[in-house]
């Protein structure tokens, strides 16, 4: 016998419940009518416990009703073995070589290294459509959760999820509702470097961007014009075609010469900065005495460039490392509710800003 009628009458009142909220180990204990420690026992099959086979299948019955999964990484933590979690990137990004993403994944390594817990790394396909080619270590079954950075396919996210998998977001785009995410905080990050050049005089500042469709970018866009209207700035767009430093330079250059140009230029990352300040470089228009530059995402870049890039930055490391820590909760089931948690960003004050010329 595997259900008795009181427990298939509870399941099937609760089923629809259970598909759009992830099932824990205290409801299947409860739909089965036993501990939670019961349950614990029987899916891991710990040894040295005498349950009755009436029971044993009772719970895997539930268990599968439920579409709830044990977590190997709860199971390995609380018998103090390592569990594993994964990192999956996207076949055609660039995470590792990043020059920001690089070190949120360093920060999210030592965590794991610190928690005793293995980070696993699995790609998968841009064009993603189907189950099927869900990323290996959620097919096999061999990661108790997922992060994701940056990219992610809202589809995916799900399928993971309906498989009893927490997945946590860092810095994603597009936006998905409903799920683990952490970020910095862009909206904030936009406004800082204006309150910085209207405090030192300047009026006329450009932005530079590129992809104002992510939500990342869109923050600080959105940051940047609310400062400028309350700093009573005025306020000039420069949209390049993409993130990188000659798509920065070579804007630059065409627009620098004008007659009318900025007095200081904020970019939307410090790629964008730098190609900016090697643009300035070319015409001879000094930094910061008649140019002020300010970059954001604090990247090692920063401290190279001639002169040293007045930047926005966060913690890199500890987002990666956050990531690690809010996922091992959600597997632990220590995290009461999803939520999107926005870290702290400061400015960073260096020589490529300056009093507006003529001060």
């Amino acid at each position: 016998m595997l259900l008795d009628t009181g427990v298939r009458t509870q399941y099937d009142m609760g089923v629809m419940a259970a598909r759009v909220k992830k099932s824990t180990i205290k409801d299947v204990a409860r739909e089965a009518g036993v501990s939670i420690a019961t349950v614990s026992f029987v899916l891991n099959n710990r040894p040295g416990q005498v349950i009755s086979e009436p029971v044993k299948q009772r719970v895997f019955e539930v268990a599968r009703q439920l579409n709830y999964h044990p977590s190997a990484l709860a199971a390995g933590l609380a018998s103090r073995k390592p569990g594993n979690i994964a990192i999956v990137f996207y076949k055609d990004g660039d995470l590792v070589s990043n020059l920001y993403y690089s070190f949120v994944l360093e920060g999210a390594i030592r965590e794991a290294a610190r928690m005793s817990v293995n980070i696993m790394f699995s790609y998968v396909d841009e064009d993603w459509e189907t189950s099927g080619e869900l990323p290996k270590v959620v097919r096999e079954g061999s990661t108790a959760g997922v992060i994701f950075i940056n990219q992610v396919h809202p589809d995916m996210v799900r399928d993971i999820e309906r498989r009893g998998v927490p997945v946590v977001l860092v810095d994603h785009y597009p936006q998905i509702q409903g799920v683990n995410a952490i970020e910095i905080d862009n909206f904030r990050g936009g406004q800082l470097p204006v309150e910085h050049l209207v405090a030192l005089g300047h009026r006329n500042i450009a932005y530079v961007y590129a992809k104002a469709d992510r939500p990342s970018i869109r923050g600080r866009l959105d940051g940047f014009q609310a400062a400028i209207r309350r700093g009573g700035a005025s306020e000039i767009l420069w949209e390049c075609e993409e993130f990188t430093f000659y798509a920065a330079r070579d804007l630059a250059m065409k627009k620098l010469p004008q007659s009318d140009r900025p007095t200081a230029i904020v970019a939307a990352n410090d790629e964008l900065a730098s190609g900016v300040l090697r643009a300035a470089k070319h015409l001879s228009i000094k930094v910061p005495d008649e140019l002020s530059v300010v970059g954001f995402d604090n990247i090692t870049m920063g401290f190279y460039t001639d002169p040293p890039l007045t930047t926005v930055g966060g913690d890199k490391e500890g987002l990666g490392a956050h990531a690690v820590r809010r996922l091992v909760d959600a597997v632990q089931e220590r995290a009461a509710s999803v939520s999107t948690e926005v870290l702290p960003v400061a400015l960073v004050v260096r020589g490529s800003t300056g009093p507006v010329p003529g001060s």
